[in-house]
């Protein structure tokens, strides 16, 4: 049953109900594009070989919508920046299938929300996991729901500060975006995370090269296999319709052809921001498994035994917390199965000295459209 909130009383409950809060005073506003002028982001900044990034023009945003792109005419169109929201090009690094046809890249975008507890504990239940790439605005507010998502064995990849398409800001703001979340998620959890999926799927080649120098690997989602459960949000879409689009995947996905052009399995676009999309996931997951489909994190479908950056590894019952008393430097004492070095390497010392404190108690459009519905004070 919807349930209109206002975005204050959201958090306000998120204060009250978790037992780790954030200083909020010590990170960019919630859901903005950071200041880029900050001392903190010009260390980050200066961290950046510019030679090596393309020379690509920042995408003009939509009008109501400043942050997603506008694509040009089609006549106007440079194909040469493998621009993926324009054109659907997909660089020869992105991850956009598992290299195993019968594995499924299970994973959700935009949270931790409310909701969020609601899909962890359904995985627990069916003994699986998923990778949930993380909007650091929202840790600012759900910063237990992400230990809890960790500490069950659950990847965790990045989803950016604020949720902007990343060719609409200029290179600057896309450091602040992505090391903002990535110092917040580190200061939570002591990951370091390794995959990022660009807000929108929007990323080219001048996006994708700042990445790669900050150590991530881009993910977008296998062509057609987007659920489109943010469309409900608009009622754009029914539930039965997505069932028999998923089920109707499901049939031809001989059809997915991995990396090395052999047949492989999906990696989807689901959320976990709403009741709504969380409940329609949990009948899509029994879809797939009955079809010999095996849901697993990215991480996993991908083999990849280090999915996080500077050596950091899920345990194996989790990346449970080991120490963290409160303060900034317990927070990266680290986890179990974690490699000691990652807690001594220049870049952890560069993210402390910010600071960092805890405090112990397809129709793309329509997708930015749905995400501000949400945080214009709507939680389903």
């Amino acid at each position: 049953m919807p349930l209109s909130v206002e975005r204050d009383e959201i958090a306000s409950f998120a204060s009250s109900t978790t037992t780790t809060r954030v200083n909020a005073a010590l990170y960019p506003p919630k859901d903005k594009t950071p200041d880029v002028k900050s001392p903190q982001v010009q260390a980050w900044i200066a961290e950046i070989d510019w030679s090596k990034v393309p020379n690509i023009p920042v995408a003009k945003g939509l009008p109501d919508i400043p942050h997603f792109p506008e694509c040009p005419p089609a006549d106007k169109l440079d194909r040469s920046t493998c621009w993926w929201s324009c054109s659907g090009c997909v660089a020869p690094s992105d991850v956009v299938t598992c290299p195993n046809q019968n594995t499924w890249g299970l994973n959700y975008d935009d949270g931790p929300s409310l909701a969020s507890r609601e899909m962890i504990r359904y995985l627990g239940e069916q003994k699986l996991t998923a990778t949930f790439f993380i909007v650091g605005s929202r840790v600012v507010e759900f910063p237990d729901i992400l230990k809890e998502q960790v500490a069950q064995g659950h990847h965790i990849g990045m989803h950016t500060w604020s949720h902007s398409g990343l060719t609409t800001l200029t290179n600057h703001q896309i450091v602040a975006e992505i090391k903002w979340t990535e110092k917040i998620i580190r200061d939570v959890t002591g990951l370091t995370m390794k995959y990022v999926r660009p807000p929108y799927g929007d990323t080219d080649n001048r996006v994708r090269e700042i990445l790669r120098q900050m150590g991530y690997t881009t993910v977008i989602w296998s062509a057609g296999w987007d659920t489109n459960d943010w469309r409900m949000l608009q009622n754009q879409i029914q539930e039965q319709q997505i069932l028999r689009n998923f089920q109707n995947n499901l049939n031809n996905r001989t059809a997915i052809m991995s990396s090395t052009r052999t047949p492989g399995g999906p990696v989807t676009l689901e959320h976990d921001l709403t009741n709504a999309t969380v409940a329609l996931s949990q009948k899509l997951i029994p879809m797939a498994m009955s079809s010999g489909l095996k849901p697993m994190s990215i991480a996993h479908c991908l083999n990849d035994q280090g999915p996080y950056q500077h050596g950091s590894k899920l345990g194996p019952n989790g990346a449970v917390e080991k120490i963290n008393n409160g303060d900034g430097k317990s927070a990266y004492r680290g986890m179990p199965g974690m490699e000691e070095q990652d807690f001594k390497s220049g870049h952890r010392n560069k993210a402390s000295a910010a600071g960092g404190s805890l405090h112990s108690t397809g129709i793309i459009m329509s997708v930015a459209q749905a995400f501000v519905l949400i945080l214009g004070g709507m939680l389903i």
